[in-house]
């Protein structure tokens, strides 16, 4: 008993230190709950925040030249007017017969990144001695920008008893249309709305019935259409 006691007042850890210390462990506490809201506060609020491009595109056409020429006259020259510019982390280039890309990328934490590629652009102008076709040098500076757009499509709820009225009529359907017919058939039917014509979905659902048994995927391919609900039964 006595080397477990004198086992366990030697033991120091974090969560013994907190324990002990509960005047220092409320403070800290108190302390990254306001730390936490204020951080809540203080975050950025836009849904589309405003993330500085650092990438831009310089491209130079050469009609007819090779890969090889362009990437000695014209490739080369554009590399060494861009990194000039102090603030340039990586030149990359993509040369190809009769044209070149070189890709641009500044370093990281610049906070006005329109001013170095306003730099990149008055050098690249600069250039005046290109050989005879080449040119001009196209700069991009929004290159790296983005844009995306979400649609959401919703419809509202169908009632239960309408699905029941839809779910008896395709039964009754599928059970008119397979008298007589042998076993061992399939019913591939899709529901739309009201406001859909039939004819729209009726027609896709025919090229596919007749690219199946072209195929030999399917045979007795039987149009099915009830209500709202179009499709095939093979």
């Amino acid at each position: 008993m006595n080397t477990e006691q004198q086992r366990i007042e030697r033991t120091h850890n974090t969560a013994r230190f907190f324990t002990e210390t509960r005047h220092i462990s409320w403070v800290l506490l108190i302390g990254t709950i306001f730390w936490g809201v204020y951080g809540y506060l203080q975050m950025p609020q836009r849904k589309d925040p405003d993330i500085p491009i650092r990438q831009a595109l310089a491209l130079c056409s050469w009609r007819g030249a090779s890969a090889e020429k362009i990437e000695q006259l014209v490739t080369r020259r554009i590399e060494e007017k861009i990194a000039e510019n102090v603030n340039v982390d990586r030149v990359e280039s993509n040369t190809r017969t009769g044209v070149t890309a070189v890709y641009i990328t500044l370093v990281e934490g610049l906070a006005d990144t329109g001013k170095e590629f306003d730099d990149i652009k008055l050098k690249l102008d600069a250039i005046k001695d290109l050989p005879d076709g080449a040119g001009p040098i196209v700069f991009v500076k929004d290159f790296g920008d983005t844009a995306a757009l979400m649609l959401t499509v919703a419809s509202p709820a169908v009632p239960a008893l309408e699905l029941e009225l839809r779910a008896r009529g395709v039964r009754e359907a599928i059970e008119r249309e397979r008298r007589g017919a042998n076993s061992g058939r399939v019913s591939v039917l899709f529901c739309y709305p009201g406001s859909v014509s039939p004819p729209l979905i009726e027609r896709p659902f025919a090229l596919f019935g007749e690219e199946a048994q072209r195929e030999g995927i399917a045979r007795d391919v039987r149009p099915l259409s009830v209500g709202s609900c179009s499709g095939l039964d093979l």
